[in-house]
């Protein structure tokens, strides 16, 4: 499956609201950074979803994956954004806690 310009490896279905704010977010990080974050956020989210055993990746798993995905420094960004899109960044406080 594709999702942005990753393309995983799992049979997991995304939910359209997790491929929408997924593509939301990362608009907000640097162009340099975002392939990477994409990647990893993907990876950590389906990984997310079969620990929880779903066979949909929601947008809450993508939310706290992109979170501990993306760099320390750059986190800040994603509370701004988070908040612009009207998502409480506290529901996800231990993903911005955690060490990348």
């Amino acid at each position: 499956m594709r999702i942005h310009s990753v393309e995983t490896n799992s049979n997991l279905t995304w939910s359209d609201e997790a491929v929408e704010i997924f593509s939301e977010l990362l608009r907000n990080l640097p162009p340099a950074s975002r392939s990477h974050v994409e990647e990893a956020t993907a990876t950590r989210a389906e990984a997310l979803t079969k620990e929880q055993n779903d066979e949909e990746v929601a947008m809450e798993t993508v939310i706290a994956a992109l979170v501990e995905s993306t760099p320390v420094r750059l986190r800040p960004r994603l509370r701004e954004a988070l908040t612009y899109h009207g998502i409480d960044p506290e529901e996800y406080e231990a993903a911005f806690e955690s060490e990348m």
